[in-house]
């Protein structure tokens, strides 16, 4: 689920993140993939596979895993399928509470508090609001024109040996009611 370079799922902006700075870029970039998710299936690729622990890479790493495990756990909820286990790691929840930047009056940090979702108050981050701009359509999920050519290329092998079969029936069929001529004659 790449496309445009950006990551597609969290596993990927832990391993692009050397920074706070890059982690801010690459979680932006992975809200505006999630956009393309169109089935649970997608969304359970987004979020399966843990990212590597952040803590270890910078400083400000334990909030930016924080971070990753409260989406991976919001996204699940949104979309009806489990959340991965590794959300729950208790070294993915920060020790101090971290308020969403822009959250510097008192009444500002009263709506954060009071309007977070569970998953991200689970993990002592409090913001007003989450984007998250995932709607799974109706129907069938999107599929990649790889995916069509695939598909297409089995259908047609899959035809092609019904044929031949179909075929080779109507041979033996032609065969046995020439048998049955030349007795009859």
């Amino acid at each position: 689920m790449k496309t445009n370079g950006r990551p597609g799922t969290l596993k990927d902006i832990a391993e692009r993140s050397d920074s706070i700075g890059d982690f801010g870029r690459n979680l932006r970039d992975w809200l505006h993939e999630i956009r393309t998710i169109s089935s649970r299936r997608q969304a359970v690729l987004a979020i399966a596979d843990e990212p590597a622990r952040l803590s270890e890479k910078f400083p400000e790493g334990s909030v930016a895993d924080a971070w990753l495990a409260a989406y991976a756990e919001h996204l699940a909820g949104k979309v009806g399928i489990h959340p991965p286990e590794w959300a729950f790691l208790s070294w993915r929840t920060s020790i101090v509470p971290i308020f969403d930047d822009g959250v510097y009056s008192r009444r500002l940090r009263e709506m954060a508090l009071q309007h977070a979702p569970l998953a991200f108050k689970r993990r002592n981050i409090f913001t007003p609001s989450v984007d998250l701009p995932v709607s799974l359509r109706a129907g069938r999920p999107e599929k990649s024109n790889e995916e069509k050519r695939r598909a297409n290329a089995e259908r047609q092998r899959r035809f092609r040996k019904a044929r031949i079969a179909e075929l080779s029936d109507l041979r033996k069929l032609v065969r046995t009611q020439a048998a049955l001529i030349r007795e009859i004659a």
